[in-house]
């Protein structure tokens, strides 16, 4: 056996005995540049990436390594809730992968402990030091950064905003009491139309 041919073998046998994430990994894209969130798109999306403030309708599942069932899934759920980033959605990496992606895009994450549930992980599902698989699929999203802003200002601050900053804000708003109604939610909806009545 030529020396190329003995190596070529040596890799096979290698990675036979490689585990899941680790063969998964491979054909992942680091995010950060310090390996704690892989990413794999597996269907692309259209647009411009999830803004920083924004509010996301997306179906989830976070999976555990040699585990066939997800140890936390929505898409069981026929409507998933939106979530804001930053306050609702809480495992670090996955705000953060949220973040690349794309309305329509769909995309596994691969999170180091650091960027998921840390070295005391979340017992009794999820171990110390686990690394988890996050698999997304993103719905679509709303910018609701500012309407933040607006609805933390005073009264008289939100007299002083430019008309065209309003107008974004009261269809950001209605956005998402249609999306709410649309889902049946109507208490939902009820509270984000009273809202545009500023």
């Amino acid at each position: 056996m030529s020396r190329n041919g003995l190596i070529s073998s040596m890799r096979r046998v290698l990675h036979a005995d490689d585990h899941p994430f680790e063969q998964l990994s491979r054909r992942m894209n680091d995010i950060l540049g310090d390996g704690g969130i892989l990413k794999e798109v597996v269907q692309p999306g259209e647009g411009p990436p999830v803004p920083q403030n924004a509010s996301v309708l997306f179906h989830y599942s976070g999976f555990l390594e040699y585990s066939d069932q997800p140890f936390e899934t929505t898409t069981n759920l026929k409507y998933p809730r939106m979530m804001k980033l930053g306050r609702d959605v809480t495992v670090v990496g996955l705000g953060l992968g949220l973040l690349t992606m794309k309305k329509g895009e769909f995309s596994r994450f691969l999170l180091q402990p650091q960027y998921a549930y840390g070295e005391v992980g979340c017992p009794p599902f999820i171990p110390a030091g686990a690394v988890v698989l996050y698999e997304v699929h993103i719905l679509d999203y709303l910018d609701s950064g500012q309407v933040d802003d607006f609805t933390a200002m005073s009264p008289e601050e939100q007299n002083t905003v430019p008309l065209s900053t309003l107008l974004e804000v009261v269809n950001t708003l209605r956005s998402f009491g249609n999306r709410c109604f649309n889902q049946n939610r109507y208490y939902n909806a009820k509270d984000r139309y009273k809202q545009v009545d500023l």
